[in-house]
C-alpha cells in the first residue's frame, strides 16, 4: 500500500466515531500496515456500515442527508461488493483463484478500500 495512503489512514482522528467503529478503525490501521489486503477490504467495508448505523457515532448527531450523500456512491458500492465477494463465497472471485497477479490485484483493492473509507469519513467532516 502506498505510504501516503497509510499516513492518511494513521492520521485520521477516530475520536468522533462510536466505540464499535473506533475499535474496527484501530484494527484496520494495523491490518493495512501489515499488508493484509483481504482483512483490509473487509474491515474498511465494515466500518462504513457501522458508521451508518452505530447510534453512539455520527449517525447519532449528523443529519441523515449528510450520511446518505457522503462518499462516492460507485466506490462505496464497489467496496461492499468486493467485501461480499470475499466473505460470501458464491463462486470464483478475482484474486482468490491462485492467479499469478493476485497479490498485486488484492493490494490495489486494499488501497482503494482505504481511500474509499477515508473519503467517506472526510465527507462527513469528522
Amino acid at each position: 500500500m502506498n505510504d501516503a495512503t497509510l499516513r492518511r489512514l494513521s492520521h485520521f482522528d477516530a475520536v468522533n466515531l462510536g466505540p464499535h467503529a473506533s475499535a474496527l478503525y484501530s484494527e484496520l490501521t494495523r491490518t493495512a500496515a501489515a499488508g493484509l489486503p483481504l482483512a483490509t477490504v473487509i474491515l474498511a467495508a465494515s466500518i462504513v456500515d457501522v458508521v451508518r448505523h452505530e447510534r453512539a457515532g455520527p449517525v447519532g448527531y449528523l443529519d441523515g442527508a449528510a450520511l446518505s450523500h457522503a462518499g462516492n456512491t460507485a466506490n462505496l458500492g464497489w467496496l461492499r461488493g468486493r467485501r461480499n465477494n470475499f466473505v460470501h463465497h458464491e463462486g470464483p472471485c478475482d484474486g482468490l483463484m491462485g492467479e499469478s497477479d493476485a497479490g498485486l490485484w488484492l493490494g490495489s483493492d486494499a488501497e482503494r478500500a482505504v481511500i474509499t473509507l477515508l473519503d467517506f469519513l472526510d465527507d462527513l467532516q469528522l
